[in-house]
């Protein structure tokens, strides 16, 4: 690190962004194409050109119609699409019976007509991209925030940064905390919250695209807990599986033969695939996630955006794309606000956005708990096909603002 010693640099920007995963990157790279000034701070190293970032899972997520028509105002979807899967549709089980037949391009207001299953490193390698293209956007990389200081009356914030090199001061008139469920400006900035280890199991494992296999994502709900088939990117097909502990115990604390038993009685017409193609625990994934409740999502100056404010268990692909949601709608208050006009909106989107938030991580909860005591029916433990393709439906207005936002582009900055 730099010697502590030494005399700090110190700049100004009209927005720091903390953290350079894909909702930080959206933040810096719309606020950025509006002519703001933006320091963005990333406290690992930079990654290689083309590669994943030093130390990143292999992370892939399903990104929703809604979230992809943010990205394409970006200008971002016909290139993210390169590299992932597409999913038409969904169909929903209960008990092994279908429930629920969709496709996205029969949906009413999608404006797109499939999902995608991307690898998150793909999105954050093209975001980089666009922002190394803007001269006012300033990426700091190994940038471990050490103090952060609010000014009076939400008059901007002082962060105190080390990196390898130097001793940095950044002056900011909003910072952007998109730094993850273990946010380092979050506890900076004395705002109190709840990082809770979710008490649930959940794996997963990658198997060869079956043969004729129509891409459409199948979640079947069950005694079993949750199981969803869906495309892992374009590298073929995942088998998600979240329970409850004790159920989780009793399959994985066995031979892998108990896994495949398991997920074969829940999908029996795969069943000789998996049996084929799954033969040691060493291909299954297991991933402790976390949930993130804070007493506000914003403090002055200083706004949460992503798993900083809530972060969740990854059901329904609603982590990801409720971060990249938020981070574009605060992104256009934020560039109000930078305008001269009130803050007051990022509080109404608080008011607004937190409700369904809450609400959808205590649906999580529902297909971890014990069953049978405290489990909900099967039904009731399903999201809303609709809602996860087209977002929440109090906030789609904002999600069409930020759309718009997004497009704008004054191009006066870029390289």
């Amino acid at each position: 690190m730099a010697d502590e010693s030494a005399t700090a640099v110190r700049t100004t920007a009209d927005a720091c962004v903390v953290g350079a995963g894909p909702v930080g990157l959206l933040a810096a790279l719309a606020l950025g194409r509006q002519g703001w000034q933006v320091t963005l701070l990333e406290r690992r190293p930079e990654p290689a050109p083309g590669g994943p970032p030093p130390g990143a899972p292999a992370v892939v997520n399903i990104v929703q119609p809604v979230t992809l028509h943010l990205l394409n105002q970006l200008g971002l979807l016909d290139r993210l699409t390169e590299g992932a899967g597409i999913i038409p549709g969904a169909e929903i089980y209960f008990g092994g019976h279908l429930a629920a037949r969709y496709r996205y391009a029969e949906l009413d207001g999608s404006p797109v007509p499939h999902a995608l299953s991307i690898r998150s490193f793909d999105l954050v390698r093209l975001l980089l991209a666009e922002v190394a293209e803007l001269s006012n956007v300033t990426v700091v990389w190994e940038a471990d925030t050490q103090a952060l200081t609010r000014g009076r009356d939400g008059a901007g914030s002082t962060l105190t940064v080390v990196t390898p090199e130097q001793r940095l001061v950044v002056d900011a008139r909003f910072v952007l905390a998109a730094d993850g469920r273990s946010s380092t400006i979050r506890e900076l900035a004395g705002i109190p919250a709840e990082v809770v280890p979710s008490t649930g199991s959940y794996l997963d494992v990658v198997v060869p695209s079956p043969p004729d296999w129509d891409g459409v994502a199948r979640a079947h709900f069950g005694a079993h807990g949750y199981l969803l088939e869906t495309r892992r990117a374009e590298e073929g097909l995942v088998l998600v599986w979240i329970t409850d502990s004790v159920t989780a115990a009793q399959v994985t604390e066995g031979p892998i033969e108990l896994l495949v038993e398991t997920l074969s009685g829940v999908v029996p017409r795969l069943g000789d695939w998996i049996a084929e193609h799954i033969k040691d625990w060493d291909q299954v994934r297991r991933v402790q996630h976390h949930f993130v409740r804070t007493k506000t999502w914003n403090l002055d100056n200083v706004v949460l955006v992503g798993d900083s404010a809530h972060g969740m268990h990854a059901f329904g692909g609603q982590g990801l794309n409720t971060s990249l949601q938020d981070a574009a709608c605060l992104a256009e208050m934020v560039d109000s606000a930078l305008r001269g006009d009130t803050s007051a909106g990022i509080e109404r989107y608080e008011a607004l956005r937190r409700p369904f938030i809450e609400a959808f991580q205590s649906l999580q909860v529902s297909n971890t708990q014990e069953p049978p005591a405290g489990a909900a029916a099967e039904e009731e433990r399903a999201p809303e096909f609709e809602v996860l393709a087209l977002g929440q439906p109090a906030i789609r207005p904002l999600i069409a603002d930020a759309a718009a936002f997004l497009a704008e582009d004054n191009g006066q900055h870029r390289r």
